[in-house]
């Protein structure tokens, strides 16, 4: 088989007298984000919106002097502390959370490690709010975040393009006003004709998602001017290694432990 034939198309090369070469091809692929999603049944966001109604904004607790939110058009707009160790409904929440977060570390990245719920906060959005550009911290070196949508106005639910095109944000649509925007790299959306990678990605709200990511990740929120409050819960993880996991990492930690063991048996 001549080069040539095996680069000419993709059908399968013509059986000739000539010696065959067997050339082996495969695509390789770094990539440059893993996001989990989980979508909660309606169910149990009415009952998450109970709980936040009846004690997260009674007890009024502000967080905004700690976050970059600039939530304040309306009188109802608010960033609340959610605090996940005080009552009963909480406590059982965090667990799921640790639980979703624990299994996309382990199973995403196959790291032998386990998260825990650092600290939460509910945004209270209203027409005109808005959250500028930024990422997350965290108290270890590597961390999460998360975002669950909770009550998303029916304008951002139903928004149509005039064209009727969902992606369209041509002729003025306001297609993304309210949703989030994720940005992990500097490539423009020309560049993707030029074969670079997709680095952003505009998410629509949806009532009972909860997205998970590394805390490193840059995000904002796009104001939105329609009645309704656009509700959402926020969380941060620390992650914690396993000894086996650390190991993976540090030759002298391994060397360290073996001795240990040759010592103790």
């Amino acid at each position: 088989m001549k080069l040539a034939e095996l680069a000419s198309n993709n059908q399968p090369p013509k059986p000739s007298g000539e010696p065959k070469i067997e050339a082996k091809m495969k695509v390789k692929t770094w990539p440059a984000l893993h996001m989990l999603s989980v979508d909660f049944p309606k169910a149990f966001v009415d009952e998450l919106n109970t709980f936040i109604d009846e004690v997260i904004i009674p007890s009024d607790k502000d967080y905004s002097h700690s976050l970059v939110g600039q939530v304040r058009q309306d009188e109802k707009s608010k960033q609340l502390m959610f605090p996940m160790d005080e009552h009963e409904f909480a406590v059982e929440f965090k667990k799921i959370l640790d639980s979703c977060a624990t299994n996309y570390i382990q199973q995403a990245y196959k790291k032998q490690s386990h998260a825990e719920t650092y600290d939460a906060w509910t945004v209270h959005s209203y027409a005109g709010d808005y959250n500028p550009r930024h990422s997350h911290g965290v108290a270890t070196s590597a961390g999460l975040s998360s975002l669950m949508w909770l009550k998303v106005p029916d304008s951002i639910k139903n928004m149509k393009s005039s064209e009727g095109e969902s992606s369209s944000l041509h002729r003025a649509s306001g297609i993304i006003d309210g949703w989030t925007q994720f940005t992990w790299g500097l490539n423009s959306s020309q560049d993707l004709f030029r074969l670079k990678c997709q680095s952003q990605e505009a998410v629509h709200p949806v009532e009972g998602k909860l997205l998970v990511w590394p805390n490193w990740l840059d995000h904002e929120v796009f104001p939105f001017f329609t009645e309704g409050e656009r509700r959402t819960f926020v969380a941060n993880f620390n992650i914690f290694d396993s000894m086996q996991e650390k190991e993976k990492y540090s030759n002298v930690l391994k060397e360290h432990n073996k001795h240990r063991k040759e010592l103790s048996s």
